[in-house]
C-alpha cells in the first residue's frame, strides 16, 4: 500500500515537473516581429539591438501577437504604452499596401492628387445641380405666388413640381455634404500615407522622394 502511494506520488511529481518544461518551452518559442533597415517585415528570435528602438511584437509561432513594444520617442523614452493587436495588424497591412502599391513618394502624391481631384469635379457637378434646383424652385414659387396675387388657385401641376424641386434639392444637399466630408477624409488621408511612407522608406539608400 505504501509502495502504491509512494509511486502516485512520484508521478504526480514528474507530471507537474513535465508541465513546467512544456511551459517553459512555450514561453521560450516566442518569436519577435520588426521592420529591418529596408522596411521590410522580419520574424525573428530575437531583435537586433539597432531595431529595438524602432518598436517590435511579440508573437506566438501561430502568430498571434502576445505584446507590442511602440517605438521610442526622439529622448529614447518609450511612452510604456501598450497597442491593440488589431490596431497593429491594421497598421502592418496599410504598411504592405504602401510599399507593395508605390515605389515613390511622388507617385503616392499623384494617386492622391487623382482621388481628390475626381471628388472635386463631382463637387462642382453637384454644386452646378443645387445651383439650378435654387434657380427652378425660385420660379416655380414665383409663378404660384402671382396666381395667388390674381385670387386663383395653384395649380396641382405647379405644386407637384415644386415638391419634387425640393425632394431634389435636399437629395442634392446630403449628397454635397457627403462628397465634401469625402474629400477633406481623403486630403488627411494621402497625407498620412505620405508621411507613413517616408517613415517605411527613410533608410532605403535609394529611395528618390
Amino acid at each position: 500500500m505504501t509502495n502504491t502511494k509512494i509511486t502516485y506520488k512520484s508521478i504526480g511529481t514528474v507530471a507537474g515537473i513535465l508541465l513546467c518544461l512544456v511551459a517553459m518551452v512555450a514561453e521560450a518559442a516566442n518569436l519577435y516581429r520588426y521592420r529591418n533597415s529596408e522596411g521590410n517585415l522580419v520574424i525573428d528570435h530575437q531583435v537586433p539591438p539597432e531595431y529595438i528602438a524602432m518598436g517590435y511584437e511579440v508573437i506566438t509561432p501561430t502568430g498571434r501577437v502576445e505584446q507590442v513594444v511602440p517605438p521610442q520617442s526622439a529622448s529614447g523614452d518609450g511612452d510604456g504604452e501598450q497597442v491593440p493587436a488589431e490596431t497593429v495588424a491594421e497598421q502592418l497591412e496599410e504598411d504592405q499596401m504602401l510599399l507593395r502599391s508605390y515605389s515613390t513618394l511622388a507617385e503616392l502624391k499623384a494617386a492622391g492628387d487623382r482621388r481628390l481631384e475626381q471628388l472635386e469635379r463631382e463637387i462642382e457637378i453637384i454644386e452646378s445641380n443645387v445651383s439650378k434646383n435654387q434657380k427652378q424652385l425660385k420660379e416655380h414659387r414665383e409663378r404660384a405666388a402671382l396666381h395667388q396675387f390674381n385670387g386663383e388657385k395653384v395649380p396641382d401641376k405647379l405644386l407637384k413640381a415644386v415638391e419634387a424641386v425640393l425632394v431634389a434639392q435636399q437629395d442634392a444637399e446630403q449628397m454635397l455634404r457627403l462628397r465634401r466630408n469625402e474629400h477633406h477624409d481623403m486630403a488627411l488621408r494621402y497625407q498620412r500615407y505620405g508621411e507613413r511612407f517616408i517613415e517605411l522608406t527613410a533608410k532605403r539608400p535609394n529611395e528618390k522622394r
